[in-house]
């Protein structure tokens, strides 16, 4: 098993985490507008919105990529969750995801929500696998999306 670390985005990854993203948002032509606002604007979008960006790193390589972004003072969402290809089934991804859990946990939020689609089998596997359920999905900023997942933390 390959060894991983988890790191804070800094802007010189900005193309790594795009890239990575782009790689299964096209994959699974699921890529819309809103997610090019974020993945070309990460400071603007995430980072100046009290949001963060995780980057998993094996060696000097980017492997994944997850954002967290608040909705509002209990709530943050999971975005942008990726992994590349060479680098699955090693635990980057649900890694990613149980580092976004305990980054909420320590700002005393109350759930983590998701929104993903019902072609991504194996991301909804392990957000259920993570505790997550499914719950209505209203108004939600991408189009593609057609289930929505949360998280209760307390």
């Amino acid at each position: 098993m390959k060894s991983f670390s988890i790191i804070n985005y800094k802007p010189e990854y900005q193309q790594d985490y795009k890239l990575l993203s782009l790689e299964w948002l096209n994959e699974n032509n699921l890529y819309e507008d809103a997610d090019g606002l974020m993945l070309d604007f990460p400071k603007r979008e995430v980072l100046n919105k009290g949001g963060f960006i995780f980057l998993a790193k094996v060696n000097e390589q980017i492997t994944g990529t997850v954002t967290l972004l608040p909705t509002d003072n209990n709530t943050y969402e999971i975005l942008k969750l990726g992994v590349n290809k060479n680098y699955q089934r090693i635990g980057i991804g649900r890694s990613l995801v149980e580092y976004c859990i305990d980054e909420a946990k320590k700002m005393d939020a109350k759930k983590i929500i998701l929104e993903t689609s019902s072609k991504l089998e194996n991301a909804i596997r392990l957000y259920s696998k993570l505790g997550f359920k499914k719950t209505t999905l209203q108004n939600t900023k991408f189009e593609l999306s057609d289930i929505k997942m949360e998280l209760l933390l307390h």
